[in-house]
């Protein structure tokens, strides 16, 4: 007997009882091509309004304003109207007769002064600022009297 040749092992060739008869290997179909997404629709052009952004940020205004008052009258129906006192005082006003022309300029800083140690007697150094603020204006008043 020949031997046949094709492969080696001695031989002898293998055979699988057990194997089925191979069916016809089909190449993979390729991937399917990514999609893109279509292109954005172009963006309408922007009216043009008869008083440009004016109207427009007027009406925005008129549109705020008028959603505040309703969100004022919902919280008052549901709150209680709102209640505003205000307190008018008066304040003594200086007599301007011949106390006043002999009153110095500084009186104000002085008083501040006093009130400042009244309040802070056992700590001076808290009015340094308004014992500065007294000394630059009797300083300054000494030099107006000189020049005039």
């Amino acid at each position: 007997m020949p031997r046949r040749s094709g492969g080696g092992g001695g031989g002898r060739m293998r055979r699988s009882s057990f194997s089925a008869p191979r069916a016809a290997v089909r190449p993979a179909p390729p991937p399917p091509a990514p999609r893109k997404a279509p292109a954005p629709a172009p963006a309408p052009a922007p009216a043009v309004a008869v008083g440009g952004g004016v109207l427009s940020t007027i009406t925005d205004g008129y549109l705020f304003g008028t959603g505040a008052a309703m969100a004022h009258m919902a919280l008052d129906a549901v709150f209680g109207r709102r209640r505003y006192e205000v307190e008018h005082t008066v304040a003594a006003a200086p007599a301007m007769g011949g106390a006043a022309a002999a009153s110095s300029p500084c009186d104000l800083h002085s008083q501040v002064f006093q009130d400042c140690i009244n309040q802070n007697g056992s700590d001076i150094s808290r009015c340094q600022y308004y014992v500065d603020l007294l000394n630059e204006c009797r300083s300054r008043a000494q030099v107006a009297d000189v020049q005039a």
